[in-house]
């Protein structure tokens, strides 16, 4: 708001890695604690007590898949909304419960979900691990996709995406299996990955990305995280 009498305060830019709040995965499997959100006749768990910020969506309707969505918290929407580029407006702004949300499309087809929290402050989530990105499993091919010899899967630049998205695309002879073959992922940036993932059932030990040295592993509930140590010249 602005100052009585001054000028509006400068619009802060938007910082994905910081304002990030959770990936939004559906599932058919009914989940502890799930709440009801009328407004869109859905079953969500609580993300915030996620330590991974993943929230499970659930429809009592037919399950058409995953469909994935990336959410961060912001301070209004319609602003935040305004000043991003390249985003389609699927569901305009509606009550969630513990937040009011509204949902976009970018051009690449990924879903953001922008969220504004009562009293015109968000809130940071308790979370210890640094985001890094999601990673989405596609058949298309995307711009500038480089090769992951290790994986045999295209990828796509986490830094050069607004809502730091990866797009991943796996050849068929590729030796990664599900759930990483067919699932979304929430990555992280760790300085070790063996000591943050521990407790953690392994799907892939920690390899050469070319980025970085990266590991994937699958909570109790099913989610797939990814573990990022990033080498010194590469970190974006």
């Amino acid at each position: 708001a602005a100052e009585k009498g001054g000028p509006d305060k400068p619009a802060v830019p938007f910082d994905p890695v910081k304002q990030f709040e959770h990936i939004g995965i559906w599932t058919a499997q009914k989940q502890p604690s799930e709440r009801f959100v009328a407004a869109t006749k859905v079953w969500v768990t609580d993300f915030q007590k996620h330590p991974y910020g993943v929230e499970w969506l659930r429809s009592d309707g037919p399950f058409k898949g995953p469909n994935p969505h990336i959410a961060f918290r912001v301070e209004n929407i319609e602003k935040a909304a305004e000043a991003a580029q390249g985003l389609k407006c699927v569901s305009k702004p509606f009550d969630a419960g513990i937040a009011r949300v509204a949902f976009y499309q970018t051009d690449d087809g990924a879903v953001v979900e922008f969220m504004e929290y009562p009293g015109g402050s968000a809130k940071t989530p308790p979370r210890q691990l640094q985001f890094d990105h999601i990673g989405l499993i596609t058949t298309e091919k995307k711009p500038n996709e480089t090769f992951v010899a290790a994986t045999k899967v295209w990828v796509t630049d986490i830094a050069a995406h607004p809502y730091r998205v990866e797009w991943l695309r796996f050849e068929p002879d590729t030796p990664v299996q599900s759930p990483v073959r067919d699932q979304p992922h929430v990555a992280f940036r760790v300085d070790r990955i063996a000591e943050a993932a521990k407790g953690l059932k392994v799907l892939i030990e920690p390899f050469d990305a070319g980025i970085a040295k990266v590991g994937f592993y699958q909570t109790d509930d099913g989610a797939v995280v990814e573990f990022m140590e990033y080498y010194k010249k590469s970190k974006e």
